[in-house]
């Protein structure tokens, strides 16, 4: 679920922060406070605002009802698909501010001498401003995927007793069974896997 965040934070947040990038002064401010609005209100607030979007008389699903996508509202929350939108969401922001922080320094003059060289759009993209973005890219999924690790409210609130999280995991062992070992065994392999990967990157 961590690695599935990760990726769907990318692929929207990618081509978010080069339009921050691209865009005027006045709809740089436009866009900034768009994408730091959500951090003004609580987690907790914005997953029963997806519950409450997701849910099968919720907005989504009325819509694709009405517009003939579907014949009858879908399960959208409970499972792995609520709590990957749910998280998706809360994360895009951790990925778009280390992109566009690397994206901005980045010199268009070398774009330009890429076109001069006769390199096509998709080519100078690939070949020059792609490669120099990645410490961006490496550093937003890093962030995204190592808090998507821990993540607990989310989780809790919209996924499934068949896709767990391992935060999810350890409160129900200690709350319920009062599984103090097994609990503390979890959240050190937890915090072992977030060490590990902090150390390779």
């Amino acid at each position: 679920i961590a690695a599935t965040v990760t990726l769907l934070a990318f692929i929207i947040g990618y081509p978010m922060a080069g339009l921050l990038m691209c865009a005027s002064k006045l709809w740089q401010r436009i866009l900034m406070v768009c994408i730091i609005l959500p951090f003004w209100t609580s987690v907790l607030v914005r997953t029963y605002a997806w519950m409450v979007l997701l849910g099968r008389r919720g907005l989504i699903n009325t819509l694709m009802v009405q517009l003939g996508i579907v014949d009858q509202p879908i399960q959208l929350l409970f499972n792995t698909t609520g709590t990957i939108i749910g998280m998706t969401h809360i994360m895009l922001p951790y990925m778009i501010f280390p992109l566009y922080s690397v994206m901005r320094n980045i010199d268009p003059k070398l774009m330009s001498a890429a076109y001069t060289l006769g390199a096509k759009p998709w080519q100078a993209f690939l070949k020059v401003f792609f490669p120099l973005s990645l410490p961006g890219v490496f550093g937003g999924g890093l962030l995204v995927f190592i808090i998507s690790l821990g993540f607990f409210i989310t989780p809790a609130l919209m996924g499934g007793q068949q896709d767990l999280m391992v935060a999810v995991l350890i409160e129900g062992r200690v709350m319920e069974l009062l599984q103090w070992g097994l609990s503390a065994a979890l959240g050190i392999v937890l915090l072992a896997a977030t060490l590990l990967l902090v150390s390779l990157v």
